[in-house]
């Protein structure tokens, strides 16, 4: 069956590419003999002789050819300081007659509109996409060059043999520039500043030339006669790597070099060719926007992702990088070049854009966006430098572009080395772009590497491999475990994260603060401005000498929030929330104020002991409201403390709420407004409703009002929180009759 897809898949395919690149209807001899019989095309010809592509032109293959006449290839020769055609470089001449010559058969319609699904498609007319398929595939192509390979651990650099695949050309028709919805003439010309803009009413203008006549009807395709001679376009890492003023910016870029090898290029070419990629950043030094990144598909195949996916690059120029690094960094690294990789990653990402083709006028409209969602924002009439590439877009700015999250309540941790971790972790669990959000406030608590490394989970402690410093992608985060030390997972670094983030301050009473984390049911204690305790670290280390809690000190104040750092000494973990059970931890790990409870209470009603253990529950979320010792003390002697097993598991199953059917979103703390009826597990024999307890907030404390009207207060301000639920110690006994 799928080989039979796959077939049917190829044929298909062949039917596009035959309608589009099919001979044409009406034969007039070979592109040679036409632009012969011209006889102002001399020049041209004589090129293409010299440089072995005669051949072509007389019918070896189905092309479109770009034909500048003599008087244009004459105006070259001379700004290039050639006195004919016999003085310029063979390889330099290869090079400009194969960027005339493209890969196909186009008309008119099919260079203005390109559609690489096939004219029959609906949505060949569609204004949505008209002229935006702009680049076409050309023979030209640069020799292999040799590129420095730092990535290697050991032994390096190594010297690297990179494989050059062919140029595309720029075709920018009207229906470019009417489907952006910008002006035409000054958004070209502000790439081709000696050129000038002839393509409207359907026309276009190929990269710097002016088309003179259209779709010329050869035996082997068509010819399009131009003004100029066309300037093969070079590949943004190219342009950036011949522009000294942004070598900072290519520096940086180069530090997420992935040199990969093509089983095509193998096969056809040697074992010893690389094609050049960066690590998740576009790939600029690559010819093609398309290199076989989505599902496996040939490269050559995806026309529609060669033909409409640009690279556009904003570069700041080096004094600009300069200035930043010595304001936000300089306090924290040597120099740019030892800056962590997250940091450049995200900040380069900022610079560069994916996606349709880029020009000044969107830029000045702000209709143009990062990969985080914030609008690029520069004066492109500022700039330099701009070029257009034969992979896409380049600017060169005079002031880089400061990226979102190095200025909302992240920034620390891009900025201090000492956040690695944690900022990894962020990364991992896609953190960083809802943390940069002008909508909402956050208070971000940052534990240390120190403070991570001393953590444990579930018993097992954690490390930081950095198998290969030269390389981005070999940092990791790992946890020890039955077969040693392996990658900690990524649900666990995203539960790890969102514990340390707070999205709201719950409640603040006397020299104590309650924050809400990203985590459901997940709170934060602050005590006297100083002390901070997760669920875990309140349950198991706030007690005496046990009293182990992370130490805060804030570090900045953003434009949505402020940013704590969290430390503490060797024996101190991070902020992690309690994922053990109150089921288990009542009877296995009993809390010194819930022991008077355990032994007087719940062991007499045996329903910790049943199968499974609270089987009235199931899994369902719940509030216990706990008597203290004193409480239960004060019930037995006045004879109100139930005796029988029935009676006592009545008691128990009132003191029980379900979250869910009481309607609470978060558990209740005092002064955050939660007053209100809760819904109990015990159940009126005569009515066959649940008996009913009623939440009380004064504003500085909670109560409890049961169905007899008697009312408790609810000790402190933290309760005791698990996965399962949330145990509240209360001064006194509920009584449901």
């Amino acid at each position: 069956m799928c080989f039979l897809f796959f077939v049917m898949f190829l044929f298909s395919c062949q039917q596009k590419m035959d309608e589009y690149y099919k001979i044409p209807d009406w034969l007039k001899g070979s592109a040679w003999q036409v632009l012969e019989a011209k006889g102002n095309y001399t020049l041209f010809l004589q090129a293409a002789d010299k440089t072995g592509y005669k051949s072509m032109l007389e019918g070896k293959g189905i092309i479109t050819v770009v034909a500048p006449d003599d008087e244009a290839f004459n105006k070259w020769l001379s700004q290039q300081g050639y006195a004919s055609i016999n003085d310029v470089p063979d390889i330099e001449l290869k090079k400009v007659i194969t960027f005339h010559l493209l890969y196909y058969s186009f008309s008119k319609d099919m260079l203005a509109n390109y559609r690489p699904e096939g004219r029959t498609s609906t949505d060949y007319n569609s204004a949505s996409s008209a002229g935006l398929y702009y680049k076409f595939r050309t023979n030209s192509n640069d020799p292999v060059s040799i590129e420095e390979d730092n990535t290697v651990r050991e032994g390096g650099p190594v010297s690297r043999e990179i494989f050059h695949k062919e140029r595309f050309v720029p075709v920018l028709s009207s229906y470019t520039f009417q489907t952006l919805g910008i002006d035409a003439k000054s958004n070209y010309e502000y790439f081709y500043p000696n050129s000038t803009w002839t393509g409207d009413d359907g026309g276009f203008n190929i990269s710097n030339a002016s088309v003179t006549e259209y779709a010329i009807v050869t035996d082997n395709g068509y010819i399009y006669t131009v003004d100029k001679v066309l300037e093969p376009l070079e590949t943004i890492y190219t342009k950036l790597n011949n522009s000294p003023n942004y070598s900072i910016f290519l520096s940086m870029y180069k530090r997420f070099v992935d040199f990969e090898q093509n089983d095509d290029i193998i096969n056809n070419y040697g074992p010893d060719y690389y094609l050049e990629y960066f690590y998740n950043l576009p790939a600029i030094a690559s010819e093609w926007t398309y290199n076989g990144e989505y599902s496996g598909s040939p490269d050559y195949s995806r026309l529609d992702l060669l033909a409409r996916e640009t690279y556009n690059v904003y570069a700041p120029e080096n004094e600009s990088l300069q200035n930043f690094f010595n304001s936000f960094w300089g306090d924290y690294y040597t120099s740019i070049d030892k800056v962590s990789f997250l940091p450049l990653m995200y900040l380069l990402g900022n610079h560069v854009y994916s996606g349709d083709i880029v020009f000044p006028e969107l830029i000045t409209q702000g209709k143009v966006k990062t990969t985080f969602g914030t609008v690029i924002d520069f004066d492109p009439q500022q700039t330099d430098l701009r070029q257009m590439c034969s992979n896409g877009t380049l600017y060169g700015l005079k002031n880089m572009m400061v990226p979102e999250m190095f200025q909302s309540v992240t920034a620390p941790i891009f900025q201090d080395p000492k956040y690695t971790m944690f900022l990894l972790m962020m990364d991992n669990s896609g953190l960083i772009q809802p943390l940069m959000s002008k909508d909402m406030t956050f208070t971000l608590f940052m534990p240390t590497d120190d403070l991570i490394l001393n953590t444990t989970i579930a018993g097992n402690d954690l490390i930081y491999v950095d198998a290969n410093p030269n390389q981005f992608g070999q940092q990791q985060i790992q946890i020890n475990g039955d077969n040693g030390y392996l990658p900690l997972s990524m649900s666990r670094q995203s539960m790890f994260a969102s514990n340390h983030i707070a999205t709201r301050l719950v409640t603040k009473i006397g020299n104590q603060k309650v924050y809400k984390t990203l985590l459901p049911y997940q709170y934060l204690l602050e005590v006297d401005d100083s002390k901070i305790y997760s669920t875990n670290l309140y349950n198991n280390y706030s007690e005496g000498v046990n009293d182990k809690p992370g130490y805060i000190t804030k570090v900045y104040t953003a434009y949505n929030g402020e940013s704590y750092d969290v430390s503490g000494d060797d024996a101190t973990m991070a902020l992690l929330p309690d994922e053990s059970a109150f089921k288990d931890q009542i009877t296995k790990n009993t809390p010194e104020e819930f022991k008077s409870f355990k032994a007087n209470m719940l062991d007499v009603s045996k329903i910790a002991t049943t199968i499974p253990p609270f089987n009235f529950m199931l899994s369902d979320r719940f509030i216990i409201f706990i008597p203290s010792a004193d409480a239960i003390d004060a019930a037995s002697s006045a004879g109100t403390l139930p005796v029988s097993q029935e009676d006592m598991e009545k008691q128990i199953r009132y003191l029980f709420v379900n979250v869910n059917t009481s309607g609470l979103v978060d558990y209740p703390f005092p002064g955050d407004g939660s007053s209100k009826t809760l819904t109990t597990y015990l159940t009126n024999p005569s009515t066959h409703t649940s008996y009913k307890l009623t939440l009380i907030d004064t504003g500085n404390s909670l109560q409890v009002q049961d169905e007899k009207g008697n009312i408790v207060n609810v000790i402190g301000v933290f309760p005791h929180i698990y996965s399962d639920g949330a145990a509240y110690l209360i001064d006194g006994m509920l009584n449901y009759e």
